[in-house]
């Protein structure tokens, strides 16, 4: 069967090892102690767009470039985020260039960001593949063939652009060690919210987080995801991704995800901090929401609810926004 987009792992090799290309601008940042100026500081989130300029990811049957979506989808979910008090975007890229893989990693290292977020469409041989998936670092391989498949297919220019800094196993030894650290639990949990959002408004591809030693995961003090938004090797999805209307549904279902996770586990030294709030007769997710500054999907996620009704007792975890 011919394969109706457009990637070429071939071009784009995986590198299994590879820590060593952290070594620009690494030691500054390497510390899960980081040091932060004196005060309250805005929550961090980076978001990179994949792909750009030269590189444009997989294209659809119909001529859909994946670096064109993602770029549009991850401004989407930047400005949601934006309009939040105490939290501060930065991006990997605003406009159709591209960017290194080093330079995308080195960036969540350089700004100390408290969620770094890879945004991709993905793409698969077979047409009738589909869904969202949400990918962690894995330090012991893919999670599966299609996983490690995908690794090669992500991981494109860090081959050619890490060459120089190769060879050092010290530092590949920190990097492994770091990993285990609470970033990788923290990344967890936020895949773990952001894989029941997307559940919400697409098919999941992949039920449970994925696991892939895609490059721009591995910055040992950063929580760490990549989501694949759909399949543009699909007809189906391909259309779906055209349409603005889905997009800006997969940003919300996005930035949703990436508040309720502020919500649980709000950085110490930020701007953001939770509390509980007892739930009294009558009230509704919608009047806290308002109360609190989010939507009401944003605390039906933090809390885990089913639904948007809430128990008739017990405490809901709330955000505490300063500005």
């Amino acid at each position: 069967m011919s394969i109706p987009s457009r990637c070429d792992p071939g071009r784009r090799r995986f590198l299994r090892g590879g820590a060593a290309a952290l070594g620009l601008g690494l030691a500054a940042g390497l510390g899960l102690g980081r040091a932060r100026a004196e005060g309250l500081r805005p929550v961090v989130v980076c978001i990179d767009p994949g792909h750009g300029g030269h590189d444009p990811g997989c294209i659809g049957a119909k001529g859909l470039r994946e670096k064109d979506v993602v770029l549009d989808v991850a401004l989407r979910v930047g400005a949601l985020l934006e309009a939040v008090p105490g939290l501060q975007v930065v991006y990997s890229r605003r406009t159709d260039v591209f960017v290194p893989l080093a330079q995308r990693l080195q960036l969540g290292i350089r700004q100390r960001a408290d969620l770094f977020l890879s945004i991709h469409a993905d793409a698969f041989p077979e047409r009738d593949v589909r869904g969202s998936s949400v990918w962690i670092l894995s330090e012991r391989g893919a999670s599966s063939s299609a996983a490690r498949w995908l690794a090669q297919s992500q991981n494109g220019d860090f081959w050619d652009s890490s060459a120089a800094l190769a060879g050092s196993r010290e530092l590949h030894d920190v990097l492994l060690d770091l990993s285990r650290s609470a970033a990788s639990s923290a990344a967890t949990r936020a895949a773990q919210l952001l894989l029941r959002a997307l559940a919400e408004v697409e098919d999941l591809h992949a039920a449970q987080v994925q696991k892939a030693n895609f490059v721009v995961l591995r910055a040992p003090n950063v929580p760490s995801l990549l989501v694949e938004t759909a399949f543009l090797s699909n007809p189906e999805e391909e259309k779906r991704l055209r349409d603005p209307d889905f997009r800006a549904l997969l940003a919300q279902s996005i930035s949703d995800a990436v508040l309720a996770h502020f919500v649980q586990a709000p950085p110490s030294d930020s701007r953001w901090s939770s509390a509980r709030h007892a739930i009294a007769p009558g009230e509704t997710l919608s009047e806290l929401a308002a109360r609190y500054g989010v939507r009401p999907n944003v605390l039906r996620l933090a809390n885990g609810l089913v639904s948007a009704q809430l128990p008739a007792w017990g405490y809901l975890r709330v955000p505490i926004l300063h500005a």
